[in-house]
């Protein structure tokens, strides 16, 4: 392939490749993988227009022409950044790096199976531009208000212990944190009202924040749970231990206190349908219900 009029046919050994079927440059007739049609459709698509609708001229042969072999890195960031959608809109970040993906692996294949020259082409990244983070899915206000109402009236096992769970999340603790809270890090004898020392979010349990004003509406939560607290020797004390307990008297685990924010969630009518995939980061990332009671509770905890 280091002389034009020597070259392949470009479209003849991306419908090999596709087909799963080709000859290498040796004669030997070789049988590929098996594509899927959705690959194949996009890669026959943004490589040679392979299915378009009539008009549509954006495809890679198209554009580079009799460049086809002797093209530079520069030349696809190019045409990665001209490419539009069918109804002409620019084409979105993931979808421009799929159409890249399809130039470099069917170049990979020149490369390795027929052994073409190298082109030695950058990361996908370099190629078609960052793609942008997924939109972080949280739950609207009404929604983490109906489960400040459920986590309120649930009945299931241990309300008292869901609730307080339920309103840790609603507060902003991420699970991991929740879990991770122990008794000696809640003080109640302080003027200026009960506070803790939450567990440093993406952390070590052992690394805990400064002492910190627990919200209202979580003294409240904590003040219903701690009588009843199920703790048992060895695991943990009235004082000492998890501040979230299951009933031998160990720690909750994350798949535990997942289910229990999703039972509390399934009672309430308008969060039944996305209860059983809620997940307590999707919780704790949301619009808080206690946004206007997040100051510190008086020194008699109302």
């Amino acid at each position: 392939m280091d002389s034009q009029t020597q070259a392949p046919d470009p479209y003849a050994i991306l419908h090999g490749w596709l087909a799963g079927s080709y000859v290498r440059p040796d004669g030997q007739q070789v049988i590929g993988r098996v594509w899927d049609e959705d690959t194949k459709y996009r890669y026959g698509l943004y490589l040679a227009g392979i299915d378009a609708p009539p008009g549509w001229k954006q495809d890679w042969f198209i554009y580079i022409g009799g460049l086809v072999w002797h093209f530079e890195p520069l030349h696809i960031q190019d045409w990665a950044a001209r490419l539009t959608a069918f109804d002409g809109t620019p084409l979105a970040a993931t979808s421009r790096g799929r159409a890249v993906s399809a130039v470099r692996s069917y170049y990979a294949h020149c490369e390795d199976d027929l052994g073409a020259a190298r082109w030695n082409l950058p990361p996908r990244r370099a190629l078609a531009g960052p793609t942008p983070p997924a939109a972080r899915e949280t739950l609207t206000r009404f929604q983490t208000d109906a489960l400040r109402t459920a986590a309120d009236r649930y009945r299931g096992p241990h309300p008292e212990r869901a609730r307080l769970a339920a309103y840790m999340t609603l507060a902003g603790l991420r699970p991991g944190q929740s879990i991770a809270a122990v008794m000696q890090y809640v003080q109640r004898d302080n003027q200026a009202g009960p506070t803790w020392r939450l567990p440093v979010k993406n952390n070590s349990a052992s690394a805990v924040g400064p002492l910190t004003p627990i919200p209202r509406p979580l003294v409240w939560a904590l003040d219903e749970y701690l009588p009843v607290r199920t703790h048992k020797a060895p695991h943990s004390t009235e004082t000492e231990g998890p501040l979230l307990l299951s009933r031998t008297g160990r720690g909750l685990d994350h798949v535990t206190f997942t289910r229990l924010l999703r039972e509390v969630a399934a009672t309430h009518p308008d969060l039944e349908e996305i209860a059983p995939g809620l997940h307590p980061d999707v919780v704790a990332h949301s619009p808080s219900p206690f946004a206007d009671e997040s100051g510190p509770a008086d020194g008699d905890g109302r």
